[in-house]
């Protein structure tokens, strides 16, 4: 399997069975195993995922799944991993860089011209795209369909083993990854399920162990010499000169560890040279890796988070396990109002920068991610410290990255003005609104926040009264509306008396710009036009939006005019790429473009540092309990919260194309023959592009109004190129 990492010679001894045995039955399902295979199924496989950042029928496809474990009288109960387990994200570095590796010689494929070659290289592995990215999306679907999932404190595979150890009513069997086989499961794991075959086929532990001639405890040593998601392999196996076989497989650690007694321990001193050139830390990495199994963590059907085997715990737990943090934050994290990464900061005591879909440490890039972005990550974790206890408020937190080993930056959490107390003089409630009744957009929605601030008497009953503690934000709308003032506030769109800046005011008239525009345009459904608007603003606050960092050394850029055309096209192309191009569910077919894929990924770390802020500001509000706990849509206040997607580049591509394609000089009856040829030459399976290609124009119109109004905020230059563009995509209208 190609994006998992599995061993070939456990899964030779799958066996099959028919899917009518699992007829009226609940099975518990790892959610990334399931993504995983998802992606990797023929039936749904969208090869040029790492070359567009996302994928066009992946919907559509998951929907049609769940409909079959309807139709087949069987329950699915997915369990999303939670916080990533000691040494997880060293991992995904690695992996991520080797997928790198991989996707640069399908770019190279390309730029030749070998198009078809190219496809089959990016299909052979789905690059460095995070799994996690899919579960805001799983989750929706299952919700629409009334299915409960469960996020546990940690990885679902340990939630999933506690489910089978204990014979769990709540589930008759379990589906996941080989690395269930490290927990003291029964027997039997699922592995696959065939609809159109009616079949299932499994792995029985027990086989296996008698297969191996071996012990529970040499078959988890194997297992994880072999390599899991968080512990790398041993060096040993990967060298050639020692392992002729590669790839290695479970029988050559089995037989690595009968020549050394049967002990890892021993296997490293054998094996010292190599490690010490490899990995000279790889024991004390799988010592660590083996606490945590024996020791892991999962949700007790009484709902308490619990340790196995707790009387035995080691005082060093913090080193194998993290920090413990309060039960009420795991909480948020298991009904959907917060994802795990800012919980992983605290946790681990460190946040790590995994790589990019493209690979590519730009100098921009390394600005963004080791300077700019770092007070809104202080920022995020400001606001939950002080809820948490001592110890965690003093315990430094660093920063790492991919792309430099020895990169180490201590996070600041003690900031000043303190951000806990910027928000908290924000204090709304839903009677409030009835001033500002005149607003057609609903709270929550970025226009309705921005709008509501234009109304002196507004503002003033913005401020908490009387210095009571805050509370009674309850409603799921006062509640969004709320974060959102709250993250314009620490982020500058609005200042200490709650009146839009310099920067707010050009989000604003760019909101109204393309509310006008909205009259003739009907919005894709799900897209937050207003988010993208205020994405947009960010972006260019971080030196992100414009046309300078040209990275000509990509390939894509633009061909075609003058210097300042070119200028014109980078812009219109990138802005474009915040929007997303309506396409057939069958898989992106169409020209590719790094250039803008390397924007996509500069785009990606602005939007989740930003997310982190919003999911920090909600779940501060209920840690100092100034919204109702008791409550069932937790879920549905996360997924209508900004910054949630990232979309794709295919917008951005067909903007560019199109440029690029469109002589200079048409007529306007020319222009319009040629978009209408254009998507069966281009984007034979588009379904709207015109309508989204005249989204995009207006959305840039709509920046640059807004861009318009700033002053020293924005260099002369930089709106002269805004301005310069605009009289360009004129020329190009249809």
């Amino acid at each position: 399997m190609k994006g998992l990492v599995e061993d070939a010679w456990t899964n030779g001894h799958a066996m099959s069975h028919d899917v009518s045995e699992l007829e009226d039955c609940a099975i518990a399902i790892d959610a990334t195993y399931y993504l995983q295979l998802f992606l990797e199924s023929p039936h749904f496989h969208e090869p040029l995922l790492p070359a567009l950042g996302g994928m066009t029928g992946i919907e559509f496809h998951l929907r049609a799944d769940i409909e079959q474990w309807k139709a087949h009288k069987i329950i699915p109960f997915f369990i999303f991993d939670g916080q990533s387990v000691t040494g997880q994200e060293e991992v995904a570095v690695q992996r991520g860089k080797l997928a790198n590796q991989k996707t640069n010689e399908a770019w190279t494929l390309y730029f030749s011209g070998e198009a078809t070659k190219a496809v089959e290289a990016f299909g052979a592995n789905y690059g460095a795209f995070r799994i996690q990215n899919l579960y805001p999306l799983l989750q929706s679907i299952l919700k629409d369909n009334n299915l409960h999932f469960l996020v546990p404190p940690y990885n679902a595979s340990a939630q999933l083993a506690y489910f089978d150890v204990i014979d769990s009513d709540q589930c008759a069997a379990i589906m996941g990854s080989q690395e269930l086989l490290l927990y003291p499961i029964r027997d039997t794991i699922i592995r696959t399920i065939d609809w159109e075959a009616k079949s299932v086929t499994s792995l029985s532990k027990k086989l296996l162990l008698k297969s191996l001639n071996v012990s529970e405890s040499m078959l988890v040593d194997a297992l994880l010499m072999t390599g899991t998601s968080f512990l790398p392999p041993f060096p040993p196996l990967q060298d050639a000169s020692l392992n002729p076989r590669q790839p290695f497989t479970i029988q050559d650690a089995v037989n690595l560890l009968r020549a050394s007694e049967k002990s890892v321990q021993s296997a490293c001193s054998s094996y010292g040279d190599v490690l010490k050139s490899k990995d000279p830390k790889w024991l004390n990495k799988y010592r660590q890796a083996k606490m945590a199994i024996n020791h892991y963590i999962y949700i007790a059907e009484s709902g308490e988070v619990k340790v196995n085997d707790y009387d035995h715990i080691t005082s060093d737990n913090h080193e194998y396990l993290g920090l413990q943090l309060p039960g009420e934050l795991f909480h948020y994290l298991n009904t959907g109002l917060i994802g795990a990464r800012v919980l992983n900061y605290i946790t681990h005591s460190q946040i790590v920068v995994t790589p990019t879909l493209d690979g590519v440490s730009s100098e921009q890039y390394k600005k963004l991610i080791t300077n700019q972005l770092v007070p809104l990550k202080e920022q995020s974790i400001a606001l939950l410290i002080p809820r948490l206890h001592r110890g965690l408020q003093h315990n430094p937190i660093y920063l790492k990255v991919w792309f430099d080993d020895a990169f180490n930056y201590k996070i600041n959490k003690s900031l000043q003005p303190s951000p806990s107390l910027r928000a908290a003089t924000w204090d709304v409630k839903e009677s409030s609104f009835k001033m500002v009744e005149g607003l057609e957009d609903p709270p929550g929605s970025i226009a309705y926040e921005f709008g509501a601030l234009l109304f002196t008497d507004f503002v003033t009953a913005t401020f908490p009264k009387d210095k009571k503690r805050i509370g009674g934000i309850d409603s799921s709308q006062n509640i969004k509306a709320v974060v959102i003032w709250r993250f314009l506030h620490l982020r500058g769109y609005v200042d200490d008396s709650h009146m839009l800046t310099n920067w707010g005011n050009a989000v604003a008239s760019a909101i109204w710009a393309m509310k006008d525009s909205l009259k003739n345009i009907e919005l894709p459904e799900g897209l937050n036009i207003f988010e993208a608007i205020l994405t947009a603003f960010e972006l260019i606050r971080f030196d992100v939006l414009n046309s300078r960092h040209k990275h000509e050394e990509l390939n894509g850029a633009p061909s075609a005019g003058s210097e300042d055309d070119k200028a014109s096209i980078i812009l219109l192309s990138r802005c474009s790429s915040l929007l997303k191009l309506r396409h057939e569910a069958n898989g992106y077919t169409g020209p590719l473009n790094k250039n803008l894929l390397l924007f996509r990924s500069l785009s990606t770390a602005v939007r989740e540092a930003d997310r982190d802020l919003v999911e920090a500001i909600v779940a501060s509000m209920f840690l100092y309990a100034q919204s109702e706990r008791d409550r069932d849509d937790y879920l549905d206040i996360n997924n209508t919260l900004p910054f949630l997607h990232s979309p794709d580049i295919a917008l951005g591509i067909a903007v560019k194309t199109l440029m690029d394609e469109v002589p200079a000089g048409e007529t306007l009856q020319q222009r319009q023959a040629t978009i209408d040829a254009f998507p069966g030459k281009f984007f034979p399976y588009a379904t709207h592009f015109k309508e989204d290609i005249q989204l995009a124009y207006a959305f840039f119109d709509a920046i640059h109004k807004g861009v318009q109004t700033l002053n020293k905020e924005v260099s002369a230059a930089d709106k002269a190129v805004w301005s310069t563009a605009s009289k360009y995509l004129d020329q190009k209208r249809f």
